[in-house]
């Protein structure tokens, strides 16, 4: 299979790796609409590719749950139910509620948790939300990553994709951006505090607020 070079990592990236980036680019851009299909054929010429690497690149985001397989029909962008939607937030929440006592403890705030709100503050109405669900999964992931368990992250990485979809279906969860900044201040000041309750509460309310209002847009 052919390779390319990742000039930043300095290893080789195959076509399918290449392929699978470049289509979850597209499924979280808002490209494809919930229950749509990937068809073959038009996928192969969209991206000049064969059918074989295709398939394999859709093999490897039905992965990260950002596609899934159906028998004998192909592969299909994923339709979040009501039970879809608090299964993943409840499992979001029960990872990352041990990645904040891990944070409480050492009291060091993720630098990129910070960035990720200014991005919030610094975007509008007019701002393209998909920018907004970006910087929200990049604070969140840098909540797992300042825990420093390696088994965390794997675990949350796992879900990941399903939650940056799912946020990316139901893009007016936040009114406004103002809104979605000034409450993930709120979960900043809470690890700050150094207490765990004080922090467990907020994010708590954070995770049933947000399940609340991805119900709602249905």
């Amino acid at each position: 299979m052919k390779q390319v070079h990742d000039l930043d990592a300095n290893v080789p990236v195959s076509a399918v790796d290449i392929l699978a980036q470049d289509l979850r680019r597209r499924i979280l851009s808002g490209a494809f609409q919930p229950g749509e299909f990937l068809r073959d054929a038009r996928m192969c010429e969209e991206h000049s590719t064969s059918r074989h690497t295709f398939r394999a690149a859709a093999q490897l985001l039905v992965t990260q749950g950002l596609l899934r397989q159906i028998p004998n029909r192909g592969f299909m962008l994923p339709e979040f139910g009501p039970d879809d939607i608090v299964d993943i937030t409840r499992v979001r929440g029960a990872i990352e509620g041990e990645a904040i006592r891990l944070i409480v403890l050492t009291g060091v705030i993720p630098p990129l948790a910070l960035e990720a709100v200014e991005v919030m503050h610094a975007s509008t109405l007019s701002s393209d939300k998909s920018a907004l669900v970006t910087a929200d999964r990049d604070f969140h992931r840098a909540i797992i990553a300042a825990s420093g368990s390696a088994r965390l992250k794997r675990a949350y990485s796992h879900l990941e994709g399903e939650i940056e979809l799912l946020l990316v279906q139901r893009q007016a969860f936040y009114g406004t951006a103002k809104e979605m900044a000034l409450e993930h201040d709120r979960l900043i000041s809470s690890l700050k505090s150094r207490h765990f309750d004080t922090a467990r509460e907020a994010f708590t309310e954070h995770w049933e607020d947000l399940q609340i209002k991805l119900l709602d847009q249905r």
